[in-house]
């Protein structure tokens, strides 16, 4: 050994250097490097256990509202809220207004200061609630529900299990009696009382930047401050309703998957279908118990009861 080391003087600073660099990693390397590739015991979920509902007091502009009218509807919708609350202390639930749906818009979407003055200016009440469950989900994610729907399965299930480790958004089909011969499958929609997705899901977000682009578009073009527009059934289908937001899912769809996807890709489905991270379900999930589409109130795939009670009605009269 002393021979070796005698000949070989620079082996002396290799084995002084490695004996060093062993020292360092016990004491400091190795344990946060464990750290570092282990897996977090409870890691967070690909969607937020975080439950939203909303009622606004936007009314038309020759109608004033108060909160005294919100308090009489909302207390009607009161039982069902309760199904909400969380049972397991895992869950959040929040209700959102008129005064704190604004707070939230321009805390979430303060570098977009248009989107705020759109949903701000908007006077149609379908319109505002269908904005502001599209902001709550693009700014925070989580399940959104309207206030006359009713928990029927716990939120924990509502995911398939073989799906749970991918899905970052889950879509129900609402409508789905569209003919072979309608190119546009108007006969088919997708679910807007309930929404599952994660923080900034592109479904929300894209869904956000539309209909900011198509108000400020739409005003332009009228000429006429958003708050003054006389807008119609279609534009309310189009822009923040059914037909835009079922144009959105489909461009989505088809990114993640990088091929056209239309309504004849999931027709008449009678298991969950994955198209990248979202999970498009069949009808009976959110919207069984119709008379139509092949949609059964018996269902064991509930994970929802929708009764249609359409308490933004109590606002708009023209939409009745």
């Amino acid at each position: 050994m002393r021979h070796f080391l005698a000949c070989r003087p620079d082996r002396v600073l290799i084995l002084f250097c490695l004996f060093a660099i062993l020292i360092f990693l016990r004491s400091n390397a190795c344990p946060a490097t464990l750290r570092l590739i282990s897996k977090p015991s409870n890691p967070e979920p690909l969607i937020p256990a975080q439950v939203w509902q909303l009622y606004t007091t936007v009314g038309p502009r020759e109608k004033a509202t108060t909160h005294q009218d919100a308090f009489k509807a909302t207390k009607i919708a009161a039982n069902l809220a309760a199904t909400w609350f969380p049972v397991d202390g895992d869950w959040s639930y929040r209700f959102i207004g008129t005064s704190s749906g604004a707070r939230f818009v321009k805390e979430h979407f303060k570098d977009q200061p248009e989107v705020l003055d759109v949903y701000t200016s908007l006077r149609v009440p379908v319109m505002v609630s269908d904005f502001l469950r599209y902001l709550l989900l693009a700014g925070d994610g989580g399940v959104y529900v309207d206030s006359d729907v009713e928990m029927i399965k716990p939120l924990q299930d509502w995911v398939p299990e073989p799906y749970r480790n991918v899905t970052r958004a889950m879509i129900g089909i609402e409508k789905d009696h569209a003919a072979e011969d309608e190119p546009d499958g108007w006969s088919f929609r997708f679910v807007q009382h309930t929404l599952m997705t994660a923080k900034a899901h592109p479904i929300m977000m894209n869904m956000v930047r539309n209909i900011t682009d198509k108000m400020l578009e739409l005003s332009h073009e009228k000429k006429t401050p958003m708050s003054q527009l006389e807008l119609h059934d279609r534009d309310v289908v189009r822009i923040t309703g059914p037909r835009g937001f079922k144009d959105v899912v489909f461009e989505h769809l088809s990114r993640e998957v990088g091929e056209r996807i239309g309504w004849r890709n999931v027709t008449r489905i009678t298991e969950p279908k994955l198209f990248g991270d979202t999970l498009i379900v069949p009808i009976n999930f959110f919207a069984a118990g119709q008379q139509h589409s092949g949609s059964d109130g018996a269902s064991p795939d509930r994970r929802v009861q929708h009764y249609w009670s359409g308490t933004w009605r109590h606002w708009d009269e023209s939409m009745s």
